[in-house]
């Protein structure tokens, strides 16, 4: 598994636990807890995900481009 598949998935957990946990401390009585809440949690770690995973494969293009431009014709 490559460094960034690391960062994913370590971004991801820690999305979730902390969505989670910030749901459990804003209402304490675990019965408060709705599907629908914890669902936008996930749905946000997986939004940060797909944000996390265009943004290290934009940089990548970028750093071969300038790599490609401006190393390679020195």
């Amino acid at each position: 598994m490559s460094q960034h598949s690391h960062t994913s998935i370590f971004t991801t957990a820690s999305g979730v636990l902390g969505g989670v946990t910030k749901a459990v401390t804003a209402k304490p009585i675990l019965t408060e807890i709705t599907l629908p809440g914890l669902s936008n949690v996930v749905i946000y770690a997986a939004a940060g995900y797909i944000v996390k995973k265009s943004m290290d494969c934009e940089a990548k293009r970028l750093a071969d481009y300038f790599l490609r431009k401006f190393i390679l014709t020195i």
